[in-house]
């Protein structure tokens, strides 16, 4: 094995090492994250329904006077 050639394995060894190290801080990124949105309740929580309280209030009851046809 020539000396460029063990250079050059020892710089992907060494880029391959940075990749999964970047590969876990986002994972941890995303865990962390993950775990924010479940102590916040979740997609389910009060603030991201929509109010439905005056739902059927808010319906327009009279037709527009503006034509389709």
């Amino acid at each position: 094995m020539s000396n460029m050639e063990r250079s050059l394995r020892a710089m992907v060894a060494t880029k391959q090492l940075e990749i999964d190290k970047l590969k876990r801080k986002i994972k941890e990124m995303e865990d962390k994250f993950e775990q924010q949105r479940i102590d916040q309740g979740g997609w389910n929580s009060e603030s991201r329904l929509r109010n439905t309280k005056n739902r059927k209030e808010n319906k327009r009851t009279k037709q527009s006077n503006v034509s389709d046809k």
